[in-house]
């Protein structure tokens, strides 16, 4: 198995361009937002390059949020429309070059039902997953990461959850969150199932037999987490509520701070959206656990699609130690 490389936003871009590229029978896209602006031109010309030359590429698009990060320019009395123009007009694109592309989460019992918040870039047997980097402008100046790495089998694997997720969203279905295993740890799948999310089982169970926790995401940790991390030695990373984007965004962090009592040590003035923990065990190992997962009750709740990483890998550990000390802390 090749090792997982951290991969920052501003070199996210041209290395994806790069393997699209290079590609030769399949690239796979899953992004939460997705939209065709200067910063993400290129990824959409790779895009159209690859599948023009007769490689299978497939992008799933998550409809709901895709719509609401767009930038759009208009008055406020065409602010709906020019967003769905500029939806439609990637998507026409891209499938008059023949690539197929999907809206997610047209079918979720609620408008937060089943929303893919899975992020994933697969050409051949090259994956950048397990990171938080959407496909707009915005993302790529954000603190975040994807992991990288060159790997036939967790690429076929990935592949094949993809597959599933394009397949079950249009039947309007989810399926079961499961795991399965690689060298130095395991992949976690959230399917979109309601109140089923392995990932934030996951979390709270590892977070159970820590010593020491390091917490990062852009909220914070809610339910039983929040519980289980207050009374460990853990210091959290997450978005000041004055300085988060959006007014759902500092609402939903101011109150479930104050609710859990939780304060955070971020201090820059960069929106944080990386989502990791670093979990320092009794023994004197180290587990880190990252991915798209913001580490917050609701997700699980809600059924939203989530992918991630738990590894004991000592390289991992130390890219994402020193992203903390570089970028985070």
């Amino acid at each position: 198995m090749a090792r997982f490389r951290l991969v920052a936003p501003a070199a996210y871009a041209d290395q994806l361009i790069a393997s699209i590229d290079a590609a030769r029978y399949r690239v796979n896209i899953l992004a939460l937002v997705f939209n065709e602006d200067k910063a993400t031109r290129g990824i959409i010309d790779a895009l159209c390059r690859a599948s023009q030359r007769g490689v299978t590429v497939s992008v799933g698009l998550d409809i709901y949020f895709t719509f609401k990060e767009i930038g759009a320019d208009a008055s406020k009395w065409h602010y709906v429309r020019e967003r769905v123009q500029r939806m439609r007009a990637t998507k026409n694109r891209l499938n008059e070059a023949g690539v197929h592309v999907r809206w997610l989460g047209q079918f979720g019992a609620t408008l937060f039902s089943r929303r893919t918040h899975t992020k994933w870039s697969i050409a051949d047997d090259e994956i950048f997953s397990f990171g938080g980097i959407n496909i707009y402008r915005d993302a790529f100046n954000q603190i975040d990461y994807m992991l990288h790495a060159a790997d036939s089998r967790i690429a076929e694997r990935l592949s094949a959850e993809h597959e599933l997720i394009i397949n079950s969203d249009r039947a309007g279905r989810a399926y079961p969150s499961h795991t399965f295993g690689i060298k130095h740890g395991a992949v976690l799948i959230d399917g979109g199932r309601l109140f089923d999310s392995v990932i934030y089982r996951r979390a709270c169970s590892l977070a159970e037999q820590a010593e020491r926790v390091v917490y990062v995401s852009q909220y914070c940790p809610t339910g039983r987490l929040a519980s289980i991390l207050r009374r460990t030695d853990t210091t959290f990373y997450f978005n000041d509520w004055r300085r988060a984007v959006g007014v759902l965004n500092r609402l939903h962090i101011r109150l479930s701070s104050l609710i859990h009592r939780i304060d955070t040590s971020y201090k820059h003035e960069t929106y944080l959206h990386a989502k990791f923990i670093l979990y320092y065990m009794l023994d004197g190992s180290i587990v880190a656990l990252s991915g798209s997962h913001n580490f917050v009750a609701s997700g699980g709740i809600m059924g939203t699609r989530e992918a991630a990483l738990e590894t004991r890998d000592a390289y991992v550990i130390a890219e994402l130690e020193a992203f903390l000390r570089d970028r985070v802390a």
